[in-house]
């Protein structure tokens, strides 16, 4: 059985202990087992994710001294911030939400049917995500980190040494070969530009005869005998997901 871990924060008693029931029971249904931790503040839960991390936080919107959408635009600043479901008796605040760009939104006058929506929705997306969290050694041998390759710009070799340039996260030192990382990325939308370069088609934003420019703004060289294989692979990259291109 799958295990994920939530926090439901509501500075109602009664609310809380509902929430929490009705959570469990559904993703059960979903053979997951939520590990959930309570908060009956924001501030409480604020301070619990600097130390400990969540896959998803159900958020009241109407609690004294700090919203749930105030709250919910602090977690948006973190390096690793959970999805996010709103809970409000008050319907007209779903708009309010919208800055912090929540997964869904659970109205307590509709709250079974609401809840058991959003929450298949969740696992429905998180299934389709899920070949693209793979797991990679770390630098110091026998430690592991899964990595959701949807982040990770690029890669450069050093030797036995990959370094794992990611998007708005730290850089991961990787143990590995460029080859092995290769087999297994390349179906996933990555191109093997250099010998020591593997990229995501993604953040490609120029491909030129000998370098690539990144949207990041980081521009790497493409290999002489890489040229015409890794343009092919782009352009198949680009047709495969409906990218047009005007020139």
């Amino acid at each position: 059985m799958k295990i994920l871990n939530v926090a439901v924060c509501d500075d109602e008693k009664n609310s809380l202990e509902i929430i929490v029931s009705a959570v469990k029971k559904i993703f059960s249904n979903h053979d997951i087992d939520a590990k959930i931790d309570t908060f009956l503040n924001g501030a409480s839960l604020l301070s619990s994710l600097e130390k400990s991390s969540y896959n998803l936080v159900f958020l009241d919107i109407n609690m004294a001294n700090m919203d749930g959408v105030l709250v919910g635009k602090k977690m948006t600043k973190l390096q690793n911030c959970p999805d996010i479901i709103f809970v409000s008796s008050n319907s007209d605040r779903v708009f309010d939400t919208f800055a912090v760009s929540p997964f869904g939104f659970v109205r307590k006058s509709n709250f079974l049917k609401d809840i058991v929506s959003v929450i298949d929705r969740y696992v429905e997306k998180n299934s389709k995500e899920k070949d693209f969290l793979i797991r990679f050694e770390l630098k110091e041998k026998g430690a592991f980190v899964a990595v959701d390759v949807r982040l990770l710009k690029y890669i450069e070799c050093f030797r036995n040494e990959q370094v794992f340039y990611m998007d708005k996260q730290d850089d991961k030192h990787i143990y590995s070969r460029m080859n092995t990382l290769e087999e297994k990325l390349v179906p996933l939308g990555f191109i093997r530009i250099h010998k020591g370069y593997l990229v995501n088609s993604r953040y490609i934003k120029r491909f030129d005869n000998n370098a690539v420019t990144l949207s990041s703004g980081e521009i790497l060289p493409v290999g002489r005998s890489k040229g015409a294989q890794s343009m092919a692979q782009y352009l198949d990259f680009l047709h495969n997901n409906g990218i047009s291109i005007i020139g």
